[in-house]
């Protein structure tokens, strides 16, 4: 079987599992992307999409679906990272992932400080901001966060 043989079949396989009909043309990302969107909303397809995904020949398709996955599958997250096609797209998988781990610990990490905070990028402030339950992260959000609407949202969950 060659290789785009053996993807058609991967893709195949995850459309049953998501429960989603097989892109007519398997080759147009835009007819795949939706049986990927169905397969990261199913536990019980993660694997089967991890192996579609390896196979898929469109990296940048790859790498929104690693994006995502770091997000959903936190005991799978270096192989997500591993999927990444290049170095580059390694390193931001690799930075994501532990800002995934950061979110997921509401901020709340040793020795948080501005400098610290500084670090990190806008959407980790941002998500920080509207999720964190830690009033010593929102209270470096609200004074020292990157944006405007960061320091705002900090500083009005803080309050509360």
């Amino acid at each position: 079987m060659s290789g785009g043989d053996a993807f058609a079949g991967a893709l195949t396989v995850l459309a049953s599992c998501a429960g989603v009909p097989v892109p007519e043309d398997p080759h147009d990302e835009h007819e795949r992307w939706p049986v990927y969107e169905q397969a990261m909303s199913r536990r019980e397809c993660h694997g089967q999409l991890m192996a579609t995904v390896a196979a898929d020949p469109d990296p940048v398709l790859v790498m929104a679906v690693v994006v995502q996955m770091l997000g959903v599958d936190r005991k799978s997250r270096g192989e997500w990272v591993a999927l990444a096609r290049d170095e580059s797209g390694r390193a931001y998988a690799s930075r994501r992932a532990a800002e995934h781990a950061i979110l997921e610990a509401h901020g709340d990490v040793p020795g948080l400080d501005a400098a610290v905070m500084a670090s990190w990028t806008d959407w980790l402030q941002r998500n920080l901001s509207e999720v964190s339950r830690a009033p010593e992260v929102l209270d470096l959000l609200a004074r020292h966060g990157r944006t405007k609407r960061i320091r705002r949202t900090a500083s009005n969950r803080r309050i509360r």
